[in-house]
């Protein structure tokens, strides 16, 4: 009997066991809490995304040379040479800046050798113009449009040398082949410009002012005898 008793207790001791372990299992099955949804990757985090590789410096594209103008040497002269264009400096000379409308301005043309040697070359009235332009860069007179010349003037010029011109504007304008009638010019700012062949001297600006009211007659003075 004594076994019966113990043998009865351990068949109930195992079955308690037996069903506690199954409560707890089904316990943590049931409050396990699900899973966390794992935050987004930041940019370059993501292996699957390539980032463009960027060449290192060294291996860059040598930057591109930007081209110069070749610079023309000066040319060589010999004593007695014809002097070209880049030996020569012409200007104008206005003989005073402002003129009244009915004046005759007077123009003067100067050539100069700036070369280091001597050279020659025409200056004669068939080559050497005055010009009067407008603001607007019209052509309004040329010493040339109504009395052209087949002058020549070979001046040998030494260095530093200058030979000057003058011409009289009569103020009224002109063009090639001297076209009738001529219109006087107005009042207005105009540019004087000297050229020899293609050698163009820089803009000498000038004015032409409207000429002053005459005064009125004084009082008490006699009326202007009549013309008969």
């Amino acid at each position: 009997m004594v076994i019966g008793v113990v043998a009865t207790l351990v068949i109930v001791v195992v079955q308690m066991t037996s069903g506690s372990g199954g409560t707890e299992n089904t316990s943590a099955e049931q409050s396990a809490a699900p899973a966390a949804v794992p935050p987004t990757p930041l940019p370059g985090e993501n292996p699957e995304v390539k980032t463009p590789i960027q060449p290192p410096p060294q291996n860059a594209p040598p930057p591109t040379a930007t081209p110069t103008a070749a610079v023309t040497p000066p040319p060589v002269l010999n004593e007695g040479d014809d002097c070209p264009d880049s030996t020569l400096a012409v200007k104008g000379i206005t003989n005073q800046p402002q003129y009244v409308v009915g004046d005759q301005p007077k123009f003067t043309m100067v050539v100069t050798n700036i070369g280091l040697v001597a050279c020659k070359r025409d200056v004669g009235a068939a080559v050497l113009a005055a010009y009067v332009y407008g603001l607007d860069n019209a052509r309004l007179w040329s010493n040339l449009d109504c009395a052209p010349s087949n002058e020549t003037l070979v001046k040998t010029f030494q260095p530093g040398e200058q030979v000057t011109t003058e011409v009289t504007w009569t103020g009224m304008g002109s063009a090639p082949g001297c076209p009738l009638p001529r219109q006087p010019i107005g009042p207005g700012t105009y540019n004087l410009v000297v050229q020899l062949g293609n050698l163009r001297s820089a803009t000498v600006p000038f004015m032409l002012a409207q000429p002053a009211p005459a005064p009125p007659p004084a009082e008490g003075a006699p009326p202007p005898a009549a013309v008969g």
